[in-house]
């Protein structure tokens, strides 16, 4: 049986939600000689910016056809995806050096609501992506907790222009730390937008559906 809400799940969480993870690192691309074209990289499994975008397409796209789906930025999108992706590689290598044998269900993504408005060139990278999630999250389930991986047992390196490390428990910005310059924009953390500002914010960097201006905002509780 496939479960499509695993995959919304996923979804959901990896770019609407603070992601965190362990270990520290430090490993920038471009430090140990040219990489052009790649996103980032664990160990000897590499992560594209090609491949990068096919998944924030085909997330996105699947965000806009989901009626309980908060809408966000394409650059939030991104930004979420690639640190949920590097962990998810980190906790396959761990799984794998520690001989662990986590089971991981069919996510069931072609049964998502707009699966088929999915991008037929973005399909096999979305589903490269959410299986490597769910697989982290299978992993995750079997160590139980607080014997996550430490990610700087491992090789880790991400592109200076997403302006992200790892440093004790999370994902934090570079900044003036990384090895490689950035810009002053560049080294500014990229922060979930409002819907104030999603509603002002140009269809081709909105992911998912634009807030309705006429929606009232929700009631504090409490």
């Amino acid at each position: 049986m496939k479960h499509v809400g695993r995959t919304l799940s996923a979804v959901a969480t990896t770019i609407g939600l603070a992601l965190v993870a362990t270990g520290c690192a430090s490993n920038v691309i471009g430090d140990d000689g040219p990489r052009p074209g790649i996103a980032a990289a664990v160990e000897d499994t590499e992560i594209t910016l090609d491949e990068l975008t096919a998944v924030v397409d085909g997330l996105c796209t699947l965000q806009e056809a989901d009626p309980a789906a908060a809408a966000t930025s394409r650059e939030f999108a991104q930004a979420q995806i690639l640190q949920a992706w590097v962990t998810a590689l980190i906790d396959a290598e761990f799984a794998d050096d520690q001989g662990i044998d986590a089971t991981a269900e069919d996510p069931g993504l072609d049964l998502a609501p707009g699966w088929d408005d999915v991008d037929e060139d973005d399909r096999e990278d979305l589903q490269a992506y959410v299986d490597a999630f769910v697989y982290s999250s299978a992993v995750r389930q079997e160590v139980g907790e607080g014997e996550a991986p430490d990610p700087a047992d491992y090789d880790i390196a991400i592109n200076p222009r997403f302006d992200v490390r790892l440093e004790g428990a999370e994902f934090v910005p570079a900044g003036e730390q990384l090895s490689v310059p950035v810009s002053d924009e560049a080294a500014t953390e990229i922060k979930a937008p409002t819907p104030e500002a999603l509603r002002e914010l140009p269809e081709d960097e909105l992911c998912g559906k634009r807030p309705d201006p006429a929606a009232a905002p929700p009631v504090p509780l409490g």
